[in-house]
């Protein structure tokens, strides 16, 4: 039942809608739904998130210290074991041209709470509003891991809907990102076959 309020609640705020920004993943890290862009922070922006899933819930921010360079942390209480704070990482080192994609090296739970992550990430625009992602790592992003984004646009130039997919090596996601103001979104969707709701600030 909370599911479904939560649900309808971000849908109802539609009509307040601002630009979108980049999601955060449950290690605190912008990314998709449940795999890590190439993509970080601007110098001097910090994004701050909730989601709340049926496995429980976790606080997550992030923000770039100097170009190029994202650090991430993440309050995660699961429903079942003990509640664990996330440290993490991601260092672009190819900023996205015309003809090339964003490259990042990173790494999720630095300090090995639950398992500590390594990966390699691509990321480019495409045309039609499309975005790509793909990357290989360790642990749960071994099997490697490919990500499809789409924006729409709502009512103007600076209104946007996105829609996401991806494989993270293990099941699929998809989720949607709902502009609820002007530094304000909301995310639902499904990651790893459980349904997660949330809400995030960047400024």
């Amino acid at each position: 039942m909370k599911k479904q309020v939560l649900f309808f609640t971000m849908l109802a705020l539609v009509g307040t809608m601002g630009t979108c920004q980049a999601k955060l993943l449950p290690s605190g890290t912008s990314g998709v739904i449940n795999v890590p862009s190439a993509h970080v922070r601007s110098m001097g922006h910090v994004s701050v998130g909730y989601q709340w899933t049926d496995d429980g819930y976790f606080v997550a921010a992030n923000a770039a210290l100097i170009r190029g360079l994202e650090v991430a942390a993440s309050h995660i209480e699961p429903n079942h074991g003990d509640e664990k704070n996330v440290f993490s990482a991601k260092l672009e080192f190819l900023p996205e041209t015309m003809a090339s994609p964003a490259v990042a090296i990173g790494v999720e739970d630095a300090t090995d709470q639950f398992k500590r992550v390594g990966y390699v990430v691509a990321s480019k625009d495409a045309p039609w509003g499309l975005r790509l992602h793909a990357g290989v790592g360790t642990e749960r992003l071994k099997n490697g891991f490919v990500a499809l984004e789409k924006q729409f646009k709502l009512n103007s130039a600076d209104l946007n809907l996105s829609l996401a997919a991806e494989y993270d090596g293990k099941h699929f996601n998809y989720g949607a990102a709902l502009p609820l103001g002007k530094f304000l979104q909301g995310e639902v969707g499904v990651r790893s076959k459980t349904m997660y709701a949330g809400v995030s600030c960047t400024f």
